[in-house]
């Protein structure tokens, strides 16, 4: 018995400190900042505002993988149609009847394109947002 004892305590012994030393050295967790686009074509890069480079707007794919919200005004029938609720027919849509009739106020006014009722509007409006000229 007293072998086995020595035997687990040299084990333990030896696996200690490399245990402790991966804990002790595991980076801090990285403190969350609102994503923005950096650096310039065609090597941009996604980060923060404190990271190094030239700052520069979100694409419209860059704004649907990090999940922040289009501008309804200025988004492209080919971001649009990847907002849910839309198809690639009713983003076409969108686009056209923002040039016939002008941009549009707020969220809730794409209800008068053709074929948004209220359930797509529901899928829509947290993928979309009206920012002012």
């Amino acid at each position: 018995m007293a072998p086995r004892v020595a035997r687990c305590l040299l084990l333990l012994t030896l696996a200690l400190p490399p245990a402790l030393r991966a804990v002790a050295s595991r980076p801090a967790p990285l403190a969350p900042c609102a994503p923005q686009g950096r650096g310039s074509p065609p090597r941009g890069w996604l980060g923060c505002a404190a990271d190094p480079g030239p700052g520069r707007a979100l694409a419209d794919e860059e704004r649907l993988l990090l999940g922040v919200p289009l501008d309804l005004n200025r988004a492209g029938p080919r971001a649009l149609a990847f907002v849910p609720g839309l198809s690639r027919s009713l983003a076409d849509a969108v686009v056209a009847d923002r040039e016939a009739r002008g941009p549009f106020a707020e969220v809730n006014d794409l209800a008068r394109v053709h074929g948004v009722g209220s359930k797509r509007l529901a899928r829509a409006r947290p993928a979309l947002a009206v920012k002012p000229p």
